[in-house]
């Protein structure tokens, strides 16, 4: 069996299923562009190699056999899978199809990055896009073992053997029970908050804000109070409208309405987002989305 599939060619598949198609080699070799006597040869040496007729050959032309019929009917479906192989694989490589794997540290809600997968998925609507949501180690360690393609993350002090683009920046709010003080003034500064306790949640991305805050009021003989809760980001803004602490939110966040909170905008304030990879990436899908990151970012900037 083997050596008669090492005989066996894409283009017999072709004269085979051709010559059936028309009822004849004459025909087949015109619509083809190969010589009669080509794919009467070629067929004939199939027929050989297989030990079965294909054809009954007439004045009038040809007319399959049984074994030819056979034959046509897993040929047809051999050739309409290969071409179907053909276009997926160009598709992928067109980046039209397949799969992008990403990571954030953040909910998406609306902003530059909510706006670019919009318009990545009205360009790209038969790629698929996988989110996974994780701190910014686990989705580090997650780009270097190639479980993800891209992750978009405020930008990490160091990166590693990864690639790195600042894309975009988002304004940083206070986020304060509406009975504050605070939420009586327009201008908040750091200063501000000095002395006030902040809560933040254990899961994604508390661990982040903590850091965040600690590095912006933390001196010498002086550490910020933050309390890392395990409750969700609902249950947190709850807390903060109790009057239990204050915290720290986002733009994503920020479009949110809660019941008995307020945001205030920190004067002065922004965190750079990036999007991170690993170069070694070869899938044409998460290199479009890159380009178009790229080309929106850009935009921005101008």
């Amino acid at each position: 069996m083997r050596a008669k599939l090492q005989l066996l060619e894409l283009r017999h598949i072709h004269y085979v299923v051709t010559a059936a198609r028309l009822g004849s080699f004459r025909k087949a070799s015109v619509r083809l562009g190969v010589r009669e006597s080509t794919i009467s040869r070629q067929i004939r040496s199939l027929e050989d190699s297989l030990g079965a007729s294909l054809f009954l050959r007439r004045n009038s032309g040809v007319a399959l056999t049984h074994a030819g019929n056979t034959f046509v009917e897993h040929g047809e479906l051999a050739l309409t899978e290969i071409e179907r192989a053909i276009a997926d694989v160009g598709a992928m490589g067109r980046g039209n199809l397949g799969t992008i794997r990403i990571g954030l540290t953040s909910p998406l809600a609306k902003g530059f990055l909510a706006r670019l997968l919009v318009r990545f998925s009205e360009q790209h609507r038969s790629v698929q896009m996988e989110f996974v949501e994780e701190s910014h180690m686990q989705l580090l360690t997650y780009l270097e073992r190639g479980d993800l393609d891209i992750a978009f993350m405020a930008a990490p002090p160091d990166a590693g053997n990864l690639s790195a683009r600042e894309l975009w920046s988002e304004d940083v709010f206070l986020v304060v029970p509406e009975t504050d003080v605070l939420a009586q003034r327009d201008e908040i500064e750091w200063s501000d908050v000095r002395g006030r306790h902040f809560l933040v949640t254990d899961a994604t991305p508390g661990r982040e804000i903590a850091t965040f805050v600690f590095r912006h009021l933390a001196s010498i003989g002086y550490s910020p109070s933050i309390s890392r809760t395990r409750v969700s980001a609902q249950t947190l803004m709850q807390l903060v409208a109790m009057g239990q602490g204050i915290s720290i939110a986002g733009d994503a966040i920020a479009d949110t309405s809660f019941p008995g909170v307020t945001y205030r905008r920190i004067q002065r304030c922004s965190i750079p987002f990036s999007g991170v990879w690993s170069n070694d990436n070869d899938n044409p899908a998460f290199r479009r989305l890159l380009c178009l990151a790229a080309s929106a970012s850009a935009g921005r900037a101008s």
